[in-house]
């Protein structure tokens, strides 16, 4: 028994990028590297200035008790007011 035709069927059942003259993509070195953008630089200098202070302000906690307990620590009706709007809006 004798085949013939074979190119024909080897042109079909060569991958897409032979047939097209694609070529493979080169290999520049031998690791990744990585660059971070100035801005991801000043974003990580940000996040960590914000996680290292601390979440409460012991100073102003102190002063705002020491004032109610003194009874001069007075909110205007306004502000109040405002931030209940603010709250519903």
């Amino acid at each position: 028994m004798k085949i013939t035709g074979l190119s024909a069927l080897q042109a079909v059942t060569r991958p897409a990028n032979e047939s097209r003259g694609v070529r493979k993509p080169e290999v520049l070195g031998s690791g990744d590297s990585f660059h971070a953008s100035d801005a991801a630089k000043d974003f990580n200098l940000a996040h960590r200035a914000v996680a290292a202070a601390p979440d409460v302000r012991e100073a102003r906690i102190a002063d705002i008790q020491a004032r109610i307990q003194a009874g001069t620590y007075n909110v205007s009706a306004y502000d109040i007011a405002s931030k209940l709007v603010d709250a519903v809006v």
